[in-house]
């Protein structure tokens, strides 16, 4: 309930830390993210907002995550997370930006505005969490003042991963004692977490191993984790304790762990790093030598370890599994890989579904379903429809889309390029294995399963897991299918909204004569390449810098790089650049 009494302690805490005058708010998928400092007196707002949603969610548990994920450790950031455990409702994104811009002196009346029908018994409850970032703990302090003004309960998780907070969430609304939390010790929620999905991978292995009559102490799988000096490494030696624990053939060998190091945060390493060089990370401060043979096995994780890729050391440029990584081979530098990307774990998770599912009787009529953005490889999406025949659908970039999406099937994966993905399961798929041994493949797969959210360890455990199941190795796991060469470029533009676009971001509305002009690139390269129907190229306006970024995709890399500066060139002309005009690359290559 909101007194007045507590609207006078609120106003009495806005007034006390405010928001900077010049400083333009914006909330997306990823909350509030910018430099750190700037969000001294947001962060009070986002508590008393947080124990607002929680009121209005009759007292259940709202969770704030401090972080700013890969951005480098001079920036930080919060975000919302609703009470089922994922992220805050699109509808309440304009609400949380109104509320960031509401005067000092109007404050009170807003909240009134919002609470005034609401139950008089109901009490606001939150979850706070955040990363390594040295302006982290400040922040988390500025929250608690915005949800104890509010007269809100806070459990105070401290250092946890963006997915420990989602999975604490929805841990905490679906545990009977809720209502009387504040009688009670708080569980021991990082313990729950980590014991839950290693114990379960654990026996669920080796329950695998054993029905295939392999020998009972079977051989370690020895997986080196780049953690990206980030939370990552904290929440990863826990796991891979219990791992040891447990019995499990999985070892984590940690790399970059640095957290006392801030600067040290994303830096040339972590997983938006290993993806957009694709190149491996560089290790800091490794007191042995560091395993980059073929056959090491290597994952990294994000800043706040909710992306995840794996990656293997290229023996050779014959090995590899498409055009645009055999161009990045040089002999003898250990930093040139194989990447294993979002749209390739997506594609291993729908080979272990379809394959599933295909040898079960009461399976066969469940559907699955991959969910992917224009910037998923074409490779991937002609494996996923022609090879294992599911639906493949495409839906603007963004987690909000792509998981709204995922939910119109029994089994919905989703995964961005970037690594940040999950599985969601229908009620239909959920009744299905539950009817299903414990030890049953596809129950011990959905168990591991984080559905809250992205989440790499989880992740982490269901490619081993998957990966185990088949009997494949890294090189196996590449060779599915091959990638198109794809290059990116940034546009600067006086006014990215001049440029709309339709059919999930992959056609140019607005202005008409940009996509007319795309679409006589493309074909001007189909006709070099003899290849049509393999060319792609599209044109999408940030809508957090004042760019567009242009994507394409050719057989080879040498066309998609000549494609991608043409139609660069073309948004600049036709969408309102500015600066200089991006260089012509000359003549179509022959």
């Amino acid at each position: 309930m909101i007194t007045n009494s507590v609207h006078q302690t609120v106003t009495k805490v806005v007034t006390q830390v405010p928001i900077p005058t010049t400083f333009a708010l914006s909330y997306g998928t990823a909350g509030f993210r910018c430099a750190a400092q700037q969000l001294k007196g947001v962060a009070v707002r986002v508590g008393i907002l947080a124990a607002l949603r929680s009121l209005l969610k009759d007292g259940r548990f709202v969770g704030v995550m401090i972080t700013a994920s890969h951005n480098l450790a001079d920036d930080n950031g919060m975000k919302l997370v609703d009470p089922d455990g994922g992220m805050l409702e699109t509808a309440w994104e304009p609400v949380v930006v109104d509320f960031m811009h509401c005067s000092t002196s109007l404050v009170a009346e807003w909240l009134h505005e919002k609470v005034v029908n609401l139950e008089a018994h109901v009490h606001p409850h939150v979850v706070l969490g955040y990363d390594t970032r040295a302006s982290s703990p400040f922040l988390a302090e500025e929250v608690l003042v915005g949800i104890e003004a509010m007269g809100g309960l806070c459990v105070r998780l401290g250092l946890v991963t963006t997915p420990q907070l989602h999975f604490a969430v929805k841990y905490l609304n679906d545990s009977p004692y809720v209502a009387t939390l504040g009688d009670v010790p708080e569980p021991n929620l990082d313990q729950i977490y980590i014991h839950h999905f290693a114990y379960r991978f654990a026996h669920g292995l080796r329950s695998l191993i054993s029905k295939r009559g392999e020998q009972a102490e079977c051989d370690l799988i020895n997986l080196n984790v780049d953690c990206a000096h980030g939370i990552g490494s904290l929440a990863l030696a826990k796991l891979n304790d219990q791992l040891v624990s447990s019995a499990s053939p999985l070892r984590l060998h940690l790399f970059n762990t640095d957290v006392d190091k801030r600067e040290l945060l994303n830096n040339d390493c972590g997983a938006d790093f290993v993806k957009l060089f694709s190149k491996a990370p560089k290790i800091h401060g490794a007191l042995s030598a560091i395993p980059c043979s073929p056959s090491d096995r290597w994952a990294t994780v994000d800043g706040d370890a909710d992306r995840l890729l794996y990656f293997y050391h290229s023996p050779a440029s014959s090995d590899l599994g498409g055009d645009v990584q055999t161009d990045a081979v040089a002999a003898g530098d250990s930093s040139r890989i194989i990447l294993l990307d979002g749209d390739r774990i997506a594609c291993l998770f729908a080979s272990f579904l379809t394959s599933i599912l295909l040898a079960s009787d009461g399976g066969r009529s469940l559907t699955v379903g991959v969910i992917q953005t224009a910037y998923a490889n074409a490779g991937s999406t002609i494996y996923l429809r022609d090879h294992l025949h599911v639906t493949v659908s495409c839906v603007p970039t963004g987690v909000k889309h792509l998981h709204h999406a995922a939910q119109a099937f029994d089994f919905g994966i989703y995964f961005e390029a970037n690594g940040h993905g999950t599985i969601l399961y229908s009620a239909t798929a959920l009744n299905y294995v539950r009817s299903l041994d414990s030890d049953h493949p596809l129950s011990v797969f959905v168990d591991l399963t984080n559905t809250t959210v992205g989440d790499a360890l989880t992740d982490i455990l269901l490619v081993e897991y998957a990966l185990a199941w088949h009997g494949w190795s890294l090189a196996d796991w590449s060779k599915l299918y091959r990638e198109f060469a794809s290059r990116q470029i940034k546009v600067a533009l006086k006014s990215p909204t001049s440029i709309k676009t339709m059919d999930a971001e992959r056609r140019v509305c607005s202005p008409a004569s940009l996509q007319s002009a795309i679409d006589d690139l493309i074909e001007q390269v189909e006709q070099a390449t003899m290849s049509p129907g393999t060319i792609r190229a599209f044109v999408r306006p940030s809508g957090t810098e004042n760019i567009a970024r242009v994507y394409c995709e050719a057989i080879h890399s040498v066309w998609a790089d000549w494609l991608a500066q043409k139609v660069a060139i073309v948004t600049h002309q036709l969408a309102g650049g500015t600066g200089l005009p991006p260089p012509d690359p000359g003549p179509i290559p022959s």
